[in-house]
């Protein structure tokens, strides 16, 4: 990507076209409650942003839209609305607010959000999104990689990952329905491109990390829980492996040094 052109602002409006089809994709799904439920969504990230904004001068992020799309696609329709504003209201303010805004978080809303309603509903049950979501998905993919904004490398190490674990006897019946919600996964929060690794290896590290971890926990529990919870803990170990990473560089450089 070009400096200068491409501020956060301007990456996060990008992320926003690129989920236009995922928002047409939901109102064709759930309707006019879906698209309600995604406008209070919004309505409550804005207006954490704006108190943000007042208190400790934040600046207004559009890309923190995600998380709110993020719970309105993959959250259960029968949750309580309150339960999924609470949701929304901490993927923005613990996972991006607190930490100056979108551009300076390491954990992506959309995953803290999700991840904090799947533990505070116990009960609630996340149902699958197939083919059609993973269509809708497509194209904002394509656009993202064509900018740059994708991490090419960490999303080809979760495919060749999944493509493996579909070899599995029995995993391709467990994971196809969710093909949907996988592709939503991938595209908009694990390969974020702010909380996802900055190494091309430390990003294809966490890339096969989350799809292999989706695998086993996918066993345990639904395949849309069994993704988020993945795409968490190899986020959360995004900066080891990017510490990792450079170390093993600069001792390979100082061996090639001392030869030499």
């Amino acid at each position: 990507m070009i400096r200068g052109l491409w501020t956060p602002t301007t990456v996060g409006w990008f992320l926003l076209a690129s989920a236009f089809p995922v928002v047409v994709a939901l109102g064709l799904e759930q309707g006019v409650p879906g698209l309600a439920r995604l406008g209070l969504c919004l309505v409550v990230v804005g207006l954490w942003q704006t108190a943000f904004r007042v208190s400790l001068a934040v600046g207004f992020a559009p890309a923190s839209a995600i998380g709110a799309l993020a719970v309105s696609v993959i959250a259960p329709t029968d949750v309580a609305l309150l339960q999924v504003l609470l949701a929304v209201s901490f993927g923005a303010v613990m996972a991006e607010l607190i930490f100056g805004g979108w551009g300076r978080n390491f954990l992506s809303a959309g995953i803290a959000a999700l991840s904090f309603l799947s533990l505070s509903v116990p009960g609630a049950v996340f149902e699958p999104a197939g083919p059609g979501l993973a269509l809708a998905v497509l194209p904002g993919a394509v656009m993202l990689i064509l900018t740059g904004i994708l991490p090419v490398a960490l999303a080809l190490a979760y495919i060749a990952v999944l493509g493996a674990l579909v070899l599995i006897p029995g995993q391709w019946v467990l994971l196809s329905p969710a093909l949907g919600t996988i592709a939503f996964v991938l595209v908009f929060l694990v390969a974020d491109p702010v909380a996802s690794a900055t190494t091309t290896m430390g990003r294809t590290v966490q890339g096969g990390m989350s799809a292999a971890l989706l695998g086993l926990l996918a066993t345990g529990t639904s395949v849309p829980q069994a993704a988020i919870f993945a795409a968490l803990l190899a986020a959360l170990f995004a900066p080891l492996i990017d510490h990792g990473v450079i170390t093993l560089k600069m001792q390979l450089k100082r061996s090639r040094r001392g030869q030499s």
